[in-house]
């Protein structure tokens, strides 16, 4: 295996960030229980390394909370990301087929965002609405840090009430991100410089570069020999605070397992903002 290791160091100053969905209103109750009723427009967010998945609600029908409620459900797999839709739905129409969704219940996924191919959930009936499963790989997510890839999750609901043979089509937006990038945590840390402030010892290159200086760290994540992988690790407080992975040729199934790999890692502490890159 290749491997070039560079590394760089800066003072800077660190700042606090947050993120996740809050979802305020609820179905209204009566029959089976509905779900909560998700924002319009707004566009939600999921790590791609979160342990045990992310819920993200539907907005409720215009006709009513009494008639659809919905719930998306993303998993992180190896192969992918796992959608999961649960419905409660009064008029579930899966009967109605047809070659587009102007006449049936349907459940569309954009996987590289709106304006891109689609693809279907098949929906299977439950006692009150529906549920179904697609996995999207990774190869259908073109961008995997800072604001990742924007998928959209479009719901057609069709009701026999409706004469004129017209639906509703809720949607939901979720932004699929690994996390920050080298460049985004550089960013956000500016250099900062007190006069008079007593200045702390560097960190070392063989320091800095100890939790990466073999791949054993990344053993799991099945890095071909004709491949190469290269890493970039923003490190703080002994931490990783943005961590971009290119492997070539690409394979974002492997990047995102070594992306997971480097966050894990505990670096050497400092109050600074180290850069530490490898190549293997």
């Amino acid at each position: 295996m290749k491997r070039a290791i560079l590394y760089t160091g800066a003072a800077l100053l660190a700042i606090a960030c947050g993120g996740g969905n809050k979802d305020a209103n609820t179905a209204s109750s009566g029959g089976a229980q509905k779900h909560k009723c998700g924002e319009h427009e707004k566009v939600q967010e999921y790590d791609l390394h979160d342990a045990d998945g992310q819920d993200h609600f539907v907005p409720c029908a215009q006709s009513g909370h009494e008639d659809f409620s919905g719930n998306v459900h993303i998993d992180t797999t190896g192969e992918g990301i796992l959608i999961t839709i649960h419905a409660t739905d009064d008029d579930f129409n899966e009967g109605k087929l047809g070659s587009d969704t102007k006449g049936r219940d349907a459940v569309v996924v954009f996987p590289k965002g709106p304006g891109t191919k689609g693809v279907e959930v098949p929906l299977e009936r439950t006692p009150t609405g529906y549920t179904g499963q697609k996995l999207i790989t990774f190869d259908d997510l073109p961008k995997l840090t800072d604001e990742g890839t924007k998928i959209e999750v479009h719901i057609f609901d069709h009701d026999d009430n409706h004469k004129d043979g017209s639906h509703e089509q809720l949607k939901v937006s979720v932004a699929i991100s690994a996390g920050k990038s080298c460049e985004k945590a550089i960013d956000e840390n500016p250099q900062e410089i007190k006069m008079g402030a007593k200045q702390t010892k560097d960190l070392t290159a063989d320091q800095l570069g100890a939790p990466m200086k073999s791949s054993a760290f990344m053993s799991g994540c099945g890095l071909p020999d004709s491949a190469n992988a290269e890493i970039c690790a923003a490190v703080k407080q002994g931490k990783p605070l943005g961590v971009p992975v290119k492997v070539s040729p690409a394979n974002n199934k492997v990047a995102t397992c070594i992306d997971r790999s480097v966050r894990k890692l505990s670096f050497p502490k400092s109050e600074k903002l180290d850069v530490v890159k490898q190549t293997f």
